[in-house]
């Protein structure tokens, strides 16, 4: 019975963070007509409706936004008591809810994945790769990977390792096209555009002193990083890429670094999560697994 309301209260939880009964399902993986009569089931035992919903959106009520944040309060002191019994215990134990940026989670952190579950055999680990932001409060993640500059002042960040971008192409794209002298040479060449950058289609270089922001324009445009490099790979033009990515072609000679004089700002890549009296071991155990995997120069550059 304490189960049966456990589980209707996480999926209200969901469905009132998500405002969606399919987008719920998904989360908690249940069918959406399942999520569906558990929330029935509990506005039946409260005796009021928590939820507006019809074809198009779905609205907590005035007492559905009240238990709302009375349940969040109850699952933060259950997480709480949790992170610590699980510390007292020594051993990190659970299911760890990771986010990921798609192409530095699938680069190096998933081949670490083996190595750490060997370490630690009573953690599972869930992992989801999305480069889009993700509110780890409201989406319930235990720990989001981030690189660049953080947005989220609440919550704790351990830095992990520098993110450097180098301009680079293939030598056969500069063989046939030539090499820019100088960064104003960059507005006659196909730049391969990633469309997320936040400074938009421009460049900005520096060298010493000097800064320098530069339009660009190309034929290629993409939100995926590594379909970027692949282009770059295969001769389509200059590309701004982190060496996370491009490390190991640039030691074998696959690409080629332009304008090195010129650098992109550095930024950082973080692990982030929520804080707390007590942070769970099994958070404490990831982060400081991946801190130590990416300690001092990253193996990349």
């Amino acid at each position: 019975m304490i189960e049966d309301r456990f589980e209707s209260i996480r999926s209200f939880v969901v469905v009132a963070q998500r405002l969606s009964f399919v987008e719920a399902a998904d989360t908690l993986r249940v069918d959406p007509s399942t999520l569906s009569r558990r929330i029935q089931r509990l506005e039946e035992t409260l005796g009021v409706r928590l939820f507006n919903r019809n074809t198009r959106r779905v609205v907590l009520t005035e007492a559905g936004a009240i238990y709302f944040e009375r349940c969040l309060d109850i699952l933060a002191r259950l997480d709480e008591a949790d992170a610590t019994i699980s510390s007292l215990s020594g051993e990190p134990r659970g299911l760890l809810h990771v986010t990921l940026p798609v192409t530095f989670g699938q680069r190096h952190i998933a081949p670490a994945l083996p190595e750490f579950l060997t370490l630690y055999p009573q953690i599972n680990v869930d992992i989801s790769f999305s480069d889009r932001f993700v509110d780890v409060l409201e989406e319930n993640v235990d720990v989001a990977i981030r690189i660049g500059k953080l947005r989220d002042s609440q919550l704790i960040a351990r830095r992990l390792a520098p993110n450097r971008r180098v301009l680079c192409a293939s030598p056969d794209y500069l063989n046939h096209y030539g090499y820019p002298k100088k960064p104003k040479d960059l507005e006659k060449h196909n730049c391969l555009i990633f469309s997320l950058l936040a400074t938009g289609d421009t460049w900005h270089l520096s060298c010493g002193d000097k800064q320098v922001v530069v339009p660009i324009q190309g034929r290629i445009r993409s939100d995926n990083a590594e379909a970027l490099y692949r282009a770059a790979l295969n001769g389509c033009g200059i590309a701004l890429l982190a060496t996370f990515i491009v490390g190991e072609d640039l030691k074998c000679g696959r690409l080629l670094t332009i304008l090195d004089e010129w650098t992109s700002p550095e930024t950082d890549i973080f692990a982030v999560f929520a804080p707390g009296r007590y942070i769970p071991s099994k958070i404490q155990a990831f982060v400081d697994f991946l801190v130590q995997r990416f300690r001092g120069v990253p193996y990349w550059d």
